[in-house]
């Protein structure tokens, strides 16, 4: 056993026998535990009732805790003389029964591979490597202690039970140090906890590494430090942190020690002289149950209050019971942890959920996404239901559309009425007057095809909508194309020899107006067969809200219904701008070219407008496009002989209407 710690060796010249180590510091504490020895020993060879028959002897080896001297003082025991002589006993005294130590694992495993050479009991007092557990390589090794297996992974769980998620690890050197950062290491892992820096303290460098170990626990921000080692090499180590005026990391704590003694600082940072010995436990409640079971007064002749032969303890900033300790702090609902590049798991920042995830607790890993109807809140920790938008009746802009739409509707009817009124006077006839009242039936229908685009986009509304609004402004159109050709061949069929008159027919606007509207028809019954739109619920096109609309389902059948009542209305205009200035006051060519050109200003307009529409404003301009387009043709159709009827009978004669 270890009476003194540390050694002088004289430099080897290979020339000359090297001197003796010389042992230097005496501790009190190791000496009493050699006392402890040869009291337990006399105790029992005085007890006739213990061992009967039987005396116990011992020799004791003074190691001071060197390596080579370890090998001499075992070799020294084999012999039983003071050189070591492998392989050779000459001892005259009983035989050797066992031989106890060392404490230190390292040392005790070096005894222990020569020793279980010849099969002689080892029995260590204070070794605790699991390494020793083998029996393969260690046959005769015994201990009193646990393994550290078991010590090491209780300091890991202590971490983990106060949640400190943060914390640095000390430890010795050798084979203890070596083995108690490796199982510490892994339980915390394992805990999903981190360490923030491992540092080994070298027992022949111990003023070297002290004030470089204290620097790194200085300037890291974990909070905890479990240090594993004897006092010796602690004990300068907590000297320095002292000197270096780091008195918050023992102000109001404990020092835990694993053989059940624990140190108590006071506000002020400072170690009384007596430490109370405890056994410990976590109660139900989390904190720390103390039962008292005796004092040891640790104080020297030197004053070394830290002068305990510490196996491991922990210590760390903040109150008694449990520091806080992590390398970020927690994240909170609504936001998700993002590990930081090159750094342990434990150090994270913490980011907002994204747009449409929420998570409801903190430390989450990740967001979760919301189910497709719903959003989260502004915290970003539930979710709600979304609003759902479409052009209703009960929108004001809706409720707007819908009374133009129906007000609009009874014009052409009212200027029907006043056509059938007056259909015998020359300038209704003049016009075609069932022409006529086909396209203002067909305009009246126009006004009110912009209904189904109001209220709830229901699946049979969507499904015939566009293809009405299509056929309706394909009749109308198609009245219009049908009064001007008939106004063009009406005037080409007057020249002499011309062919045309057999064009001049009754049956030619009904024929154009019929086959026109047959083949946008033969459009629609296509598009609703093979690609019927369908009502679709739109998550994408503004965040947090379902806009519920129509899907066309294919684009090109929707632009080609679109774009073929643009060339028949192109047609129209074409021809009616180049017979516009033939002579006669019946000529509606004029008006037919005015109504065409804004018709088609109204649609060209449109077509941009929609694209960058969203929601119910698409629907919104759609119907604008259809009301103002309808108006244009009233307005450019009929205004002017409305006004000749009601106005200026004078004018509605034959004589005015022929002129020349």
């Amino acid at each position: 056993m270890p009476i003194h710690v540390g050694s002088l060796s004289s430099m080897a010249t290979y020339h000359e026998k090297p001197l003796p180590d010389i042992c230097t510091m005496f501790l009190a504490e190791f000496y009493q535990h050699f006392q402890a020895l040869r009291f337990a020993l006399e105790e029992i060879n005085g007890n006739p009732t213990l061992l009967p028959n039987k005396t116990l002897g011992f020799y004791v080896y003074d190691s001071c805790a060197a390596l080579r001297r370890e090998i001499e003082g075992t070799l020294w025991i084999l012999t039983g003389k003071s050189q070591a002589i492998p392989n050779y006993s000459c001892r005259e005294k009983p035989p050797l029964t066992a031989i106890i130590g060392h404490s230190k694992s390292t040392y005790s495993i070096l005894m222990a591979h020569i020793l279980g050479l010849y099969k002689y009991p080892q029995i260590s007092y204070y070794s605790t490597s699991s390494l020793l557990s083998d029996r393969a390589f260690f046959p005769s090794f015994f201990r009193t202690v646990p393994s550290d297996a078991f010590q090491f992974r209780g300091l890991a769980k202590l971490v983990l039970h106060f949640k400190w998620t943060w914390v640095g690890l000390i430890a010795t050197n050798d084979d203890y140090g070596n083995e108690a950062i490796k199982t510490i290491n892994e339980e915390i892992i394992k805990g999903e906890a981190c360490v923030a820096y491992t540092l080994y303290i070298t027992s022949n460098l111990v003023s070297r590494t002290t004030t470089n170990i204290v620097n790194i626990i200085k300037e890291s921000s974990a909070n905890v430090v479990i240090a594993i080692s004897v006092g010796a090499y602690l004990a300068p180590i907590l000297e320095e942190m002292l000197k270096q005026n780091l008195l918050h990391y023992f102000k109001n704590v404990r020092v835990k020690l694993s053989n059940n003694r624990e140190i108590f600082f006071d506000k002020d940072g400072n170690p009384p002289a007596v430490y109370d010995i405890v056994n410990w436990q976590p109660g139900p409640d989390g904190s720390i149950k103390h039962v008292k079971v005796g004092s040891y007064d640790t104080l020297n002749s030197s004053g070394d209050v830290f002068s305990l032969n510490i196996n491991s303890v922990w210590w760390g900033t903040g109150n008694q019971e449990t520091p806080r300790s992590v390398c970020s702090q927690s994240c909170p609902v609504g936001f998700k942890k993002l590990v930081k590049r090159g750094e342990p798991v434990c150090c994270f920042q913490c980011v907002p959920c994204a747009q449409g995830e929420v998570s409801n607790q903190t430390d989450s890993i990740e967001c979760w996404k919301c189910p497709w109807d719903m959003w989260p809140n502004s915290a970003r920790n539930k979710c709600f239901l979304k609003l759902t938008e479409f052009l209703s009746y009960e929108d004001p802009l809706g409720l707007i559309l819908a009374a133009v739409s129906a007000f609009s509707s009874m014009v052409p009817m009212s200027i029907f009425r006043l056509f059938f009124q007056y259909k015998s006077t020359p300038i209704v006839r003049a016009n075609n007057y069932s022409v006529s009242c086909i396209l203002l039936v067909s305009l009246s229908f126009c006004f009110l095809c912009a209904l189904a685009f109001i209220g709830y986009p229901q699946p049979e509304k969507c499904l015939l909508r566009q293809a009405a609004f299509g056929l309706v402004f394909t009749l109308c159109v198609s009245c219009i194309l049908a009064k001007t050709v008939i106004v063009v061949f009406a005037f080409m069929a007057t020249k002499p020899g011309s062919s045309l008159k057999k064009w001049t027919t009754p049956r030619v606007p009904y024929m154009i107006i019929t086959i026109c509207t047959f083949i946008q028809l033969t459009l629609c019954v296509f598009w609703l067969t093979i690609f019927p739109p369908f009502l679709q619920f739109n998550i994408e096109a503004k965040p947090g809200i379902i806009i519920v609309e129509c899907n066309e389902n294919s684009q090109f059948a929707f632009w080609c219904m679109l774009g073929y009542l643009g060339i028949l209305a192109s047609v129209s205009f074409t021809v009616a701008f180049l017979a516009r200035r033939l002579p006669d006051n019946f000529n509606e060519a004029k008006l037919i070219t005015f109504s065409m050109l804004a018709f088609l200003s109204v649609w060209v307009y449109f077509i941009p407008a929609s694209l960058s529409a969203q929601g119910k404003y698409t629907v919104a301009m759609e119907i604008f496009a259809i009301l103002t387009s309808s108006w244009a043709l009233v307005f450019c159709m009929f205004l002017p002989k409305c006004f000749i009827i009601l106005f200026r009978p004078d004018m509605n004669s034959r004589e005015k209407l022929m002129g020349k």
